[in-house]
């Protein structure tokens, strides 16, 4: 993208640092290595804010401030605590300018492991709320990470009704550009497992008043009901499905609920001012790689493998 001439916002929603949520004598060096190696190679691509998730926390709380502290990249919690002195661990959020836009990101997660000490959960549905309000006046977007159960998934949009685009990780479920979202947002996003796709969300704001229109869902939609009245006229492509179904009320309905929803999605795609266009990458052979971070990663994992304890 950079050499293309963009300036993308890249955001972690968290489980990053390990391959496994449960650290134990053998593995314990070998997996810290590794999530040092992982900030290493996130600070050369360019990340701009990490969630801490359940995973960030598995090796304890002290291993985690040490890694934030060494690392360029900001670590953001919103609802994590010091048991202590009940202060916030990281900063709630960050604020992100580029393109003439600001872009708020909250961090959040209700993840926590119960056996790591010195932290307190806040509500992660009371937070996110709190700080988005705090927020909300300030900013262009609001974006929020978080880091929960899949079943948590279909409440978020409602929950956080004033946020603008909503990122998840702990979970193996990817949106599609296909999936129902909320007409209105907020747009809510997860990218699948291992990180073998990248979620890319390109925001055409042109004025800031105006509310954003998630364009790959509509056309998405539009291809799908497409295809549903194509299939109906294979029969004899020489008629018209008027003329094929005149004679059926039912199908004729179907074609009816169709072709409305066709014009209702034109007349979006018409009407859109501020467009959010979203596609799943898949991290494939296609993707050429950089040799130097190639290079990087193969000796980070060789390194790992050397310090498990067999």
């Amino acid at each position: 993208m950079r050499q293309e001439g963009l300036d993308p916002v890249i955001l972690d929603a968290g489980d990053l640092f390990f391959s496994t949520s449960v650290l134990d004598d053998s593995n314990r060096v070998s997996e810290q290595f590794r999530a040092n190696a992982i900030l290493k190679g996130y600070e050369k691509i360019g990340c701009d804010a990490i969630n801490v998730g359940q995973y960030e926390l598995s090796a304890g709380l002290e291993f985690l401030l040490e890694s934030a502290q060494k690392s360029t990249i900001p670590f953001i919690s919103a609802n994590l605590r010091f048991s202590d002195n009940y202060k916030l661990i990281f900063d709630p959020y960050l604020l992100i300018r580029r393109s003439g836009l600001t872009i708020g990101v909250i961090g959040l997660t209700n993840l926590v492991p119960k056996t790591i000490n010195g932290v307190v959960v806040e509500s992660y549905l009371a937070s996110g709320r709190r700080f988005i309000n705090r927020i909300r006046d300030r900013v262009d977007i609001v974006v929020l990470l978080v880091n929960s159960e899949r079943e948590s998934y279909s409440i978020l949009p409602q929950e956080f009704s004033d946020a603008d685009l909503i990122y998840t990780s702990g979970s193996t479920m990817m949106t599609r550009p296909m999936m129902k979202q909320a007409e209105e947002g907020p747009y809510l996003y997860s990218s699948g497992r291992e990180g073998r796709y990248l979620n890319v969300t390109k925001l055409n704001i042109m004025d800031k008043g105006k509310p954003l229109v998630n364009v790959s869902y509509v056309q998405e939609n539009m291809k799908y009901t497409k295809r549903k009245l194509d299939r109906l006229g294979d029969i004899d492509p020489q008629k018209t499905l008027d003329e094929l179904y005149a004679n059926q009320e039912n199908t004729m309905n179907v074609i009816a609920q169709g072709r409305a929803s066709l014009n209702r999605a034109a007349a979006i795609l018409d009407n859109a001012v501020n467009k959010l266009h979203f596609q799943n990458v898949a991290m494939d052979k296609n993707i050429k790689d950089d040799v130097n971070m190639v290079a990087f990663v193969n000796e980070s994992l060789s390194a790992c493998r050397g310090l498990i304890k067999k």
